[in-house]
């Protein structure tokens, strides 16, 4: 798709909500070390038509440029709700992604209808599967208290889908479409709040993929109690890459603490001989959004591999983050999280990078943000931003 088609797609949206009671927000980020310079800042647009809404975020990052381009639609058909987003690179120019989506109501069970579809490979941009596309299907209906639901995949996966542009810049969303045709993919079965004994409930969650069958188990038990008003949640996810396990201890007027191991079961000829764990982290919920979190990582690839997650920088193994909040300016909350990283070895306890992040509202539509970074014996990095709504 030429520039020329991305413009037109976007003035025929702006031209439709012109005079409709248009809204949106326009945010920024401002780095003022290591040198100074705008690092980024996104404008989006809304407003109604025909009772459906209508709009588009445009967004930019320092010397790149115009790297994303959005478009949404979102309203209701008879007793269906209708969402619908389409993404764009710029700097291509073409188009990368769409996603569907469709919820109704049958008889007493709701159905949710999502359908993605992703571009061919272009320059600057990356992704995994294009040009694809499919559909998945999910129901979920209430049984006497509990819940049950099934996802049936069409040539698409509900897990994440990323789009990264220059290595840099990502794009995340729910519906991943595969390659290969429209045939079916994968199944899911789920049951939630299902009643055991004693006032305890489990979650249940089995799935399964066409290419290697098995593809997770999980079980979850709320409510196990202890004694004096304190009970715990636990919980096992088994995969093909690894197993976690997380217990939640709960006391009656007190924050929750939360515990989870990451590991793995080893068999040798189909006899366990043992667990292997890679890591933990602790995270202890001290009212509202203040928390106190600690991870440790024995095997770093292995933690980041089942968090799916980046965590730690050039050797390091453990964090410490501390987050507070509390009332803040004009109706709004204050926000302060911390964070210690560490390595085996160096600086006093092997320290090797600080940040700080913290955000607050200064007027009813405007809050501003700061963010710093130090690494021990090298570069700092502080940035202010901004997020001003109309």
């Amino acid at each position: 798709m030429g520039k020329g088609m991305v413009f037109l797609l976007v003035l025929a949206f702006s031209g439709a909500v012109v005079g409709q009671g248009v809204s949106g927000t326009w945010s920024g980020t401002v780095d003022l070390l290591p040198s100074l310079g705008l690092a980024s800042t996104a404008l989006e647009l809304s407003g109604t038509v025909a009772g459906w809404r209508v709009g588009g975020k445009g967004e930019w990052f320092g010397a790149d440029g115009w790297v994303w381009q959005s478009l949404d639609v979102a309203g209701m058909l008879a007793s269906a709700t209708v969402e619908w987003t389409m993404l764009f690179g710029p700097l291509a120019p073409a188009f990368l992604y769409s996603l569907g989506k469709v919820t109704f109501p049958i008889a007493s069970a709701d159905f949710t209808f999502y359908s993605a579809m992703v571009g061919p490979t272009i320059p600057g941009y990356f992704f995994s599967g294009g040009p694809a596309g499919g559909m998945v299907i999910a129901a979920e209906r209430d049984l006497d208290g509990f819940t049950v639901g099934a996802v049936v995949g069409i040539g698409a996966r509900l897990q994440d889908f990323v789009i990264s542009c220059l290595g840099t810049y990502k794009k995340t969303f729910p519906v991943d479409p595969f390659p290969g045709g429209f045939q079916f993919t994968y199944a899911e079965l789920t049951a939630e709040g299902v009643p055991f004994c004693g006032g305890v409930t489990l979650d249940l969650g089995l799935a399964f993929t066409k290419e290697a069958g098995f593809h997770h188990l999980e079980v979850v038990a709320r409510g196990l109690p202890i004694c004096c008003g304190i009970s715990f949640d636990a919980s096992a996810r088994f995969t093909t890459v690894g197993k976690t396990v997380a217990v939640e201890p709960k006391w009656e007027g007190v924050g929750e603490a939360c515990l989870q191991v990451y590991g793995n079961a080893v068999f040798t000829d189909h006899t366990w001989r043992g667990l292997e764990i890679y890591g933990f982290k602790a995270r202890c919920e001290l009212g509202g959004c203040s928390y106190a979190e600690f991870l440790t990582a024995f095997n770093v690839a292995k933690v980041e591999e089942i968090l799916d997650e980046d965590v730690f920088e050039d050797g390091e193994f453990e964090y410490l983050k501390l987050g507070f909040c509390g009332p803040g300016c004009c109706g709004g909350r204050y926000s302060l999280d911390l964070g210690l990283y560490f390595k085996p070895t160096g600086t006093l306890f092997g320290l090797s990078r600080f940040v700080a992040e913290a955000g607050g509202a200064i007027m009813h539509n405007l809050t501003v943000t700061a963010s710093f970074t130090a690494e021990v014996g090298g570069d700092m990095g502080l940035s202010v931003g901004w997020v001003f709504t109309y």
